[in-house]
């Protein structure tokens, strides 16, 4: 009867090494499927993509919003952004952010779309006209708001205040004083 229980004993034994083996493997496979799972931080997407991740504020960007904007990069892909001021933020200081160093190169933009304000119509934002600090915000507070025609732009600072600037023309501190 012993040596029936000392067999069985074993046999558990064994079983339990097995488990304890197998769960050592698995440990290393869970932190990363733990990690992994914390979500995208910001990076670059497809340029076919729908959705994103702004790189500056963290928030789930739908290509369809009306004040999302999106940079084009040369290889296909695209980081989107939750407004023209998180865009610029990026665009102006992007080693403050955490995409990869090709995404931060401007050399590899091949476009800029913003949407103008009034008809939220997509704008290549070299050709768009940027109202800076008006009196009108956006959804997160104050923000650039873009328009594809001069004169609506001129019309729009004559009732709301502010500045037009080209998007060559805005700098990081513009961008930290609107943000403040």
């Amino acid at each position: 009867m012993d040596r029936v229980k000392r067999q069985k004993e074993k046999v558990k034994g064994k079983k339990l090494g097995v488990m304890f083996r197998c769960s050592l493997l698995l440990l290393p496979f869970a932190f990363l499927l733990f990690t992994s799972s914390c979500g995208n931080r910001g990076g670059a997407v497809p340029g076919s993509a729908s959705f994103g991740i702004c790189p500056v504020c963290h928030m789930k960007v739908n290509a369809s919003d009306s004040w999302a904007t999106e940079i084009h990069y040369k290889d296909g892909t695209k980081l989107m952004f939750e407004s023209p001021a998180d865009m610029l933020a990026f665009y102006t200081s992007p080693a403050s952010y955490n995409v990869d160093d090709a995404h931060k190169d401007r050399a590899n933009i091949e476009k800029i779309i913003v949407k103008d304000y009034q008809s939220k119509q997509p704008v290549d934002a070299l050709l768009a006209k940027l109202a800076y600090k008006t009196r009108i915000d956006g959804p997160m507070g104050p923000d650039f708001l873009p328009f594809a025609k001069q004169a609506e732009a001129e019309a729009f600072i004559a009732a709301n205040g502010g500045t037009l600037l080209a998007l060559n023309e805005v700098t990081g501190e513009m961008v930290r004083e609107l943000r403040k």
